[in-house]
């Protein structure tokens, strides 16, 4: 549109603001016939939003006859059609008026085969907030795969039953536990397990009652009195022994000198490895309470030469006097002559003053 050119009278006037500053205003007067003409068309402005796509027809039902279609139907109704039964036409409205396209609708078709949708594959991933489904192959059988999200914490739960840690599946049962055992943990098998107590097992004792009499001094080398018998453990360990017995040593006179009574407890027979010691320090009818405590060496010692305390002797390697799991062991107590310096003349004696003797299982870890 060109430019417009029309009379008009402008009045300009000034005055001051509340500030004291002028302004100036211009005030345009026109004539009534000049009022009505029309404004000239601005610059185009930018494209709007894409509009949502639109179905250009919408099967809205069926007729028997193109008599009985609808009626009423106005401009929001565009792109209904109704299926005319008799002729197989399609009537369309067009938001005017009907439409007929004649033998548009065929016949139906023949039944398809029946589609199958088979879940293959379920993944749980408790950090995705977003479900996801993914369906493929061809044709009537397809298949798919759920990825399923986590959905929102829920509220503690109650506190479940105690279970035994013996039936659990973290449990290595090849050992089973005795009294007194801890529950381990085996970086090896990643398995808890038994282990022995660390502390002493049982308490095998005898006292007076099982004892003997007293002997008559006598030149003897040995003098047999108890022994323990200990049940087989499922761990390898140690004996612990103590105890107290009196024994008394002399000689047959003249110019024989008396040798030492000492008691010693023996691993397994009369002549085993010594496991427990109690020493007589005196000779010349002198008795003595031999205090008996434990005792180990790998030197070993005789009855009549190097079994003095002496000789004690143990590494920490040492298997000397160590009872293998699963095996019976029994202590044996005996009195042992060591003659010292003595003769063979030497006499040694028990005497039964209230004597007694206990053994415990040491555990050892092997």
């Amino acid at each position: 549109m060109s430019d417009v050119i029309f009379p008009a009278r402008v009045t300009i006037t000034r005055e001051l603001d509340v500030h004291g500053l002028p302004i100036t205003r211009a005030t345009l007067d026109v004539d009534d016939e000049t009022k009505a003409l029309p404004l000239p068309l601005g610059k185009p402005g930018n494209p709007g939003p894409r509009g949502r796509p639109r179905a250009p027809w919408i099967k809205a039902g069926e007729v028997a006859t193109a008599a009985a279609l609808p009626t009423g139907l106005g401009p929001d109704d565009r792109g209904k059609w109704w299926h005319d039964l008799a002729t197989g036409d399609m009537w369309t409205w067009n938001g005017v008026e009907w439409k007929q396209s004649a033998g548009a609708v065929g016949p139906p078709g023949p039944v398809a085969v029946g589609n199958t949708l088979t879940v293959v594959e379920t993944i749980s991933l408790p950090k995705v907030r977003a479900a996801a489904a993914k369906i493929s192959g061809a044709g009537a059988e397809q298949t798919m795969k759920v990825t399923v999200p986590a959905g929102p914490k829920g509220p503690v739960g109650p506190v479940g039953a105690s279970g035994s840690i013996q039936t659990s599946t973290d449990y290595d049962a090849t050992a089973g536990p005795v009294n007194g055992s801890l529950i381990a943990y085996n970086r090896i098998t990643r398995k808890l397990r038994p282990v022995p107590p660390p502390g002493p097992v049982g308490m095998w004792a005898k006292g007076p009652a099982d004892f003997p009499a007293t002997t008559a001094l006598a030149n003897v080398s040995t003098i047999e009195l108890v022994s323990i018998e200990i049940p087989a453990l499922p761990f390898a360990w140690r004996p612990r022994v103590n105890g107290r017995i009196a024994t008394l040593a002399d000689s047959t006179g003249g110019s024989n000198a008396a040798g030492y009574a000492h008691v010693w407890a023996r691993l397994n027979d009369w002549n085993g490895p010594i496991v427990a010691f109690g020493l007589n320090p005196f000779r010349g009818s002198l008795q003595n309470e031999n205090v008996i405590a434990p005792f180990f060496s790998e030197q070993g010692g005789t009855i009549t030469s190097g079994n003095s305390p002496g000789h004690a002797r143990l590494s920490p390697t040492s298997t000397a006097c160590i009872v293998q799991p699963y095996e019976p062991a029994t202590i044996y107590f005996r009195v042992e002559r060591d003659l010292g310096n003595g003769s063979t003349g030497s006499q040694i004696q028990y005497v039964k003053t209230a004597p007694y003797v206990q053994v415990q299982a040491m555990p050892l870890w092997l």
